[in-house]
């Protein structure tokens, strides 16, 4: 052995590998002592404090803060008004219904039953309280300097984090019914039913670190759009994925006409552009979306009003009217592309 000395002191030069050194971490993390570390990789304290800081710091560097900015962050200073944002859920004002649940429904599903759902107000607090916190521990984390790590500091920005991951799960856990209404709709021959749920599951996760609340919308309207936006994509890949094994040309059309016949494709096409409808809507003012939903009689069991009627409930000119119709049709091409919508 050219290096008989690193058998027994392996690491005699204090350069530990970095795969070591998350090893460190993870033994700390479990409860080990800084003591029983030292001795088991033969370094002083010290470089086992200092090894645990750095790797403590290097995975907060890597936390997923991402958030949704407000314009109003910066002004929360006060300690009144951070008790607002950060305070407990409000209570709803609005009598608790018993769900109705869907007959065979598996426990995991029918426990989802079980979680309240939230008022537009409750929506609204969560939804804030989880970016303000976001964004709190994303301004600490500017200051975290890697060199010296202070613990304090990386406390906070744990802790700041530990509450936005709760405040979102909630939010998560108050719609994942929403999942499962929605892959009831797209579930058929060709899909599976967990498949589709699991992954609606994961559009409702990246629909609520997207979601702005600041612009007035539902958050059950934005999570639909993305959802079916998904299920799209899943079952054409499933489609064309038993295209590809086909073994001749019976199967291949088999597999065609059982994808025609199926009635609920009809029935998710017109749910998809219905919400597909819905999802770009949001991008329009109160106005503009109040005429072109009447203009063009998207309000169910409501008949399209001419130019003159909707001035005249509006209290304004028919060309008024076709105006602000034009400017919201403008902006509702310019939506439907930037979403890929057809």
């Amino acid at each position: 052995m050219a290096h008989p000395d690193l058998a027994i002191f392996p690491y005699h030069d204090g350069c530990l590998p970095t795969e070591t050194k998350g090893a460190i971490y993870r033994q700390y993390r479990r409860g080990e002592s800084v003591e029983s570390l030292a001795q088991r990789y033969y370094q002083p304290r010290n470089h086992i404090h200092r090894i645990i800081n750095e790797v403590r710091a290097a995975r907060i560097m890597d936390l997923p803060l991402d958030y949704v900015a407000n314009d109003q962050f910066a002004t929360f200073g006060s300690q009144e008004k951070e008790a607002e944002i950060l305070g407990p859920l409000p209570e709803s004002e609005v009598r608790k219904k018993t769900p109705r649940l869907p007959n065979g429904l598996p426990p995991y599903l029918a426990s989802l039953y079980d979680v309240t759902l939230l008022t537009r107000e409750q929506e609204g607090h969560l939804f804030r309280k989880m970016n303000y916190l976001k964004y709190q521990a994303s301004a600490l984390r500017a200051q975290l300097d890697l060199d010296q790590p202070t613990r304090r500091l990386m406390d906070a920005i744990e802790k700041l984090y530990t509450e936005s991951v709760a405040t979102k799960n909630q939010i998560i856990n108050a719609n994942l019914r929403l999942v499962v209404s929605i892959a009831k709709r797209y579930v058929g021959p060709a899909t599976d039913f967990f498949t589709l749920v699991s992954d609606g599951n994961m559009s409702l996760i990246r629909a609520v670190d997207k979601f702005d609340v600041s612009r007035g919308n539902k958050f059950s309207t934005y999570a639909t759009w993305a959802i079916i936006k998904n299920f799209s994509r899943t079952i054409a890949d499933v489609l064309r994925h038993q295209g590809r094994f086909c073994t001749s040309h019976s199967e291949m059309l088999d597999i065609v006409q059982d994808a025609r016949a199926n009635h609920y494709q009809q029935e998710s096409a017109q749910t998809q552009r219905e919400s597909h409808v819905q999802a770009i809507l949001t991008r329009l003012d109160e106005r503009e979306r109040e005429i072109v939903t009447s203009r063009f009689g998207l309000t169910r069991g409501r008949e399209p009003l001419t130019l003159k009627e909707r001035g005249a409930a509006l209290g304004i000119t028919k060309e008024r009217v076709r105006q602000i119709q034009f400017r919201a049709m403008s902006k509702l091409r310019k939506a439907a592309e930037e979403d890929g919508i057809e």
